[in-house]
């Protein structure tokens, strides 16, 4: 976070400079509305499911230890430090704007005009900085003439904290997090695979990555025969797949039973969520039909699961 907080300060020491600054025009140039976390009210956080919620309460509280930093910081104007709508504008800008070189420095940047580019699951656009610190950027794919140029924000596979960081949906994600999460998470589950951008279900087939089901088998093999998870686990370490998948056919009635319970269970809650928003004022929370998409987007690729693994 010391990155980005002194990303925000220059922010706000270019624009206590006005017109003088060289970065007026650019400055001047971005958006005051967002629609990302930060910018949420309190009851947008109520309709968030878990995971989304989560991501959020992480976005606004980042926002919030920012603030008492630039609070503590010299050289800004009084006015400046009092200002919510000032410095949540240089906090927006650096979160939204900002990339990790990838020059081994472990530096965070802003290029003004590079930062610019649309997002894509599919990246259109690499940059690079040659020695002296200039940025390129080249297009890596035939782009149609009147077509955006794309880079990658994050994971592709992560809609969530795409609109958790930078207030869109990406309805072009192949695959979102399955949302399952268990108790505790050992060190067996992770070996296995349990993690956001692995344990996947697949928006346009259905399908269900193989770590969902490793961890489904790992949950009702813990609570109905050890013995059996021990040969999993060994199997696994030992790249054993005839042995694993003699596992997964002999306990699938189990697991597709926890994975369809899993489905329905949540896709109720999204439905409860969806409740909460009936008869609010989008003009006094804008973010609400954004909400509701991303809610909707997560319904239906749940629905596509339950419809390729049980018909309905």
């Amino acid at each position: 976070m010391i990155r980005h907080y002194y990303l925000i300060y220059k922010i706000l020491l270019e624009y206590e400079k006005g017109q003088e600054s060289p970065w007026y025009a650019w400055l001047n140039s971005m958006p005051r509305y967002y629609s990302n976390a930060a910018s949420m009210t309190s009851f947008c956080f109520t309709c968030l499911p878990a995971l989304m919620r989560k991501l959020a309460m992480e976005e606004r509280s980042i926002l919030k230890k920012n603030h008492l930093a630039i609070m503590n910081t010299p050289y800004l104007s009084d006015e400046t430090k009092r200002s919510a709508a000032l410095w949540t504008f240089a906090h927006q800008i650096v979160y939204t704007r900002a990339f990790e070189a990838d020059d081994g420095s472990g530096d965070l940047r802003i290029v003004p005009m590079g930062d610019y580019f649309n997002h894509g699951t599919e990246a259109d656009v690499s940059f690079a900085y040659d020695e002296e610190g200039n940025y390129w950027a080249q297009t890596i794919r035939d782009v149609p003439a009147g077509s955006p140029l794309r880079i990658q924000y994050a994971d592709p596979t992560n809609p969530s904290f795409l609109f958790a960081r930078y207030g869109f949906l990406d309805e072009s994600s192949p695959a979102t997090f399955c949302k399952i999460f268990p108790p505790q998470v050992n060190r067996d589950m992770v070996e296995l695979g349990y993690a956001q951008n692995r344990m996947l279900f697949y928006k346009d087939t259905g399908d269900v990555s193989q770590e969902v089901w490793d961890i489904l088998l790992y949950q009702w093999l813990t609570s109905s025969n050890v013995a059996d998870r021990r040969i999993l686990m060994e199997a696994h370490n030992r790249g054993d797949v005839e042995r694993k998948m003699a596992l997964h056919e002999s306990y699938y009635p189990k697991t597709s039973s926890l994975l369809e319970e899993h489905l329905n269970t949540f896709m109720e809650q999204l439905d409860r969520l969806g409740g909460k928003a009936d008869g609010k004022d989008p003009m006094e929370h804008p973010r609400l039909p954004l909400i509701l998409s991303h809610n909707e987007f997560v319904r239906r690729t749940f629905l596509m699961v339950r419809n390729r693994y049980f018909g309905y």
